[in-house]
């Protein structure tokens, strides 16, 4: 009984280990991700490539190589489109492993509108739903995630109000202003609000939200964000 009990609770060890080096690799893999850099990305995406190849159904590997589509086609030129389409099978793969993932529904949203961007807005109307459900979804099991209220608050902007689709003024800078709550030094969830201000009427807001941004010393660190901060600011300033 006692020699049982040892084999199990080696078994168990070596299991927790397993799993704590996975998630060490994952955590190692999505640093390259957030470099925004195409080598790195790429990287990325070949290791996880190689990480599904022996775990096809671990659905963060899923998600995290969704997320790395999603940055990928942000940075290249050619080919976004089939790179965001892509980033979106993996989401939704990582949706039926993972149904409870706030992270697997997020980045499934997120590349659903990109797509959407890509495409051009009237001619990806009928992704406006898909998408909003799944931003629900993420924000159901997780009231916190402040990027879903980024992407919502993006979401109402860009859409065509009614009866054509969802898009409002008030719930865009209603998300934008929950979004900046969460994370009040995100220079992305402050240029979003600094846009749905200028949106509802409210320029001289818009004007103080991109001049508190351009004071904060992260956003020296995302160049093509400084550069439409500076622009913004410029065309609201004229």
């Amino acid at each position: 009984m006692l020699k049982r009990s040892v084999v199990v609770l080696v078994f168990l060890s070596a299991l927790l280990l397993a799993n704590s080096a996975a998630a060490a690799s994952l955590k190692t893999i999505d640093s390259y991700i957030v470099t925004k850099e195409i080598p790195e990305i790429e990287k990325a995406i070949s290791l996880l490539d190689d990480h599904l190849a022996a775990n096809p159904a671990d659905g963060e590997a899923l998600w995290l190589m969704a997320k790395a589509h999603l940055y990928l086609g942000d940075e290249i030129e050619e080919g976004k489109l089939a790179v965001f389409e892509a980033g979106k099978e993996y989401a939704e793969q990582a949706i039926e492993i993972l149904p409870e993932s706030a992270d697997a529904h997020y980045w499934l949203a997120a590349l659903i509108g990109r797509a959407g961007q890509t495409r051009g807005i009237l001619s990806s109307l009928f992704m406006v739903r898909p998408m909003k459900d799944a931003l629900d979804r993420t924000l159901e099991l997780d009231d916190t995630y402040a990027d879903a209220y980024w992407v919502l608050s993006q979401l109402y902007h860009q859409a065509p109000g009614f009866p054509l689709s969802i898009g409002s003024k008030k719930h865009s800078l209603e998300n934008a202003k929950i979004a900046v709550s969460f994370e009040p030094d995100n220079v992305e969830f402050l240029l979003q609000l600094a846009k749905s201000l200028d949106y509802n009427g409210e320029k001289e807001a818009a004007i103080a939200t991109l001049n508190e941004l351009l004071g904060l010393p992260g956003l020296k660190d995302e160049p093509k964000i400084e550069k439409e901060v500076r622009e913004f600011l410029e065309e609201l300033t004229k």
